[in-house]
């Protein structure tokens, strides 16, 4: 295609193809670079496999995790060339920092006095000096990626062999850029990254993680996927699943374009007495985990309900026998502390089956599970399980015995039973459950109600 001819969209007839751009026609010329004229390079790493020199990298996670240690146990082993925690070789060489949130004299410098460093070797990048206009005063404000990216190299060169640049955090120096505005954010970040590859600098871009727990963890990191995507190298911060005291964090590799990266390291935030109790970063061996798992939130505790929940369960044990009559449901419920409405509730919740029974004149209401493919035990057969499993109580756990045991006389008789741990003496008599006997106290408990049997509604 020579130079200026229109371009024509595939779904577009030769008479439907754009006029020419300006651009096409202003003079502009394309810059290739023949790719047998480029010579290979190996790529530089300020800490080998984790954080590349002369590209961006983002490090992010929620509050409260430790990631302004992290980057300041990072510049510290920087100015003294000290080998990473991984073991790794380190060269020495000097650091900028730009913290918005730290104050240096009361936070910053203890905490690299405490993690080793030479302090001599880390300068922090306070403000933008702007020579006034008219007065020709100088003005200040706050660092600008959108304006002082030339400022920062003048920084760089000041600093001899700078290494390291952090940014803690990024979205504090965006000056209005929309952090969720994909194009604005690269557009912003594109010198910044110009400048990490000339100067041989590594950027550290210091983020928060949004609320969207159920996202990817490339995803996670807050404002737009640029941050991530312009990044070579992103590490992510988070809680230790594995430590049962909460205290262990990890950090976790998320996505590295020029090296395989598939270890994990955990730390702890450990006082140091000799310098004022300031936390200091204690590493962990490095290890290999899955990062969606590390990522995910934990699983809410689910609620009991109360009452209406131990109804619930309750109801769901006593039926599972089988068929039992309403009487006796309603009898051991108000043994078992459960008032008539809250039952009433649980019956309907379990969707319970109310039909008649005839065991004895005009059969008593009987009520059972909904059926699940197989038929309800018969209510016969309920009530013989209790004359051979133990006596109706008001714990659940004591409805049933295990097979082979003969039920105890505080089982086979709860209201005995509770007056002996009172210290007093029961006249309840001690007897067993039989067929007749709950007959019996059905026709007894109805006559004492003023009705033949209860209704089941």
């Amino acid at each position: 295609m020579t130079h200026g001819t229109p371009i024509a969209h595939s779904n577009d007839t030769p008479d439907q193809q754009l006029a020419p751009s300006k651009s096409s026609v202003d003079g502009a010329e394309p810059e290739l670079v023949s790719l047998a004229d480029v010579e290979p390079e190996q790529v530089e790493w300020l800490w080998p496999d984790r954080i590349p020199l002369g590209k961006l990298t983002t490090l992010s996670g929620d509050p409260g995790l430790g990631k302004s240690f992290l980057t300041l146990d990072i510049a510290a082993r920087v100015s003294e060339g000290r080998s990473w925690p991984d073991e790794t070789a380190n060269e020495r060489g000097s650091v900028i920092l730009l913290s918005a949130e730290d104050d240096l004299a009361d936070t910053i410098r203890p905490r690299l006095s405490a993690a080793g460093a030479d302090v001599s070797q880390i300068a922090a990048y306070q403000a933008t000096h702007v020579p006034g206009q008219q007065t020709g005063k100088s003005k200040t404000r706050l660092f600008s990626i959108r304006r002082d990216v030339l400022v920062l190299r003048k920084a760089i060169e000041r600093q001899h062999n700078c290494r390291l640049i952090v940014i803690d955090p990024i979205s504090a120096y965006l000056d209005g850029t929309d952090s969720h505005n994909n194009a604005e954010l690269r557009a912003l970040l594109a010198p910044l990254a110009e400048l990490a590859a000339e100067c041989r600098v590594a950027v550290v871009m210091v983020s928060h993680l949004n609320k969207s727990s159920v996202q990817p963890a490339m995803y996670r990191t807050m404002g737009s996927i640029a941050f991530n995507a312009v990044s070579r190298c992103v590490l992510m911060v988070a809680k230790d699943k594995r430590d049962p005291t909460g205290r262990k964090r990890i950090i976790l590799p998320i996505k590295n374009n020029l090296a395989r990266m598939d270890t994990s390291l955990p730390y702890v935030l450990q006082l140091t007495p000799d310098d004022g109790n300031v936390p200091v970063v204690d590493w962990g061996d490095k290890t290999v985990l899955d990062v969606e798992e590390m990522l995910s939130p934990d699983t809410p505790k689910k609620k009991t309900g109360g009452k209406g929940e131990e109804a619930k369960n309750w109801l769901r044990g006593v039926l599972a026998m089988g068929q039992v009559p309403a009487n006796t449901v309603r009898r051991c419920a108000k043994e078992a502390g459960i008032a008539f409405r809250t039952l009433d509730r649980a019956k309907q919740v379990l969707e319970v089956k109310v039909q008649k029974e005839g065991l004895v004149k005009d059969g008593p209401w009987i009520w059972s599970l909904p059926e699940k493919g197989t038929s309800p035990t018969p209510v016969s057969e309920t009530l013989a399980a209790f004359e051979t499993d133990g006596a109706l109580c008001s714990n659940l756990e004591e409805n049933a015995f295990s097979e082979g045991t003969e039920p105890t006389k505080e089982r086979q008789n709860p209201k005995g039973r509770q007056a002996s741990e009172r210290g007093g003496e029961s006249d309840q008599p001690v007897r067993n459950f039989n067929q007749d006997d709950v007959v019996n106290d059905l026709l007894s408990q109805a006559a004492e109600d003023g009705a033949k049997e209860y209704d089941p509604f």
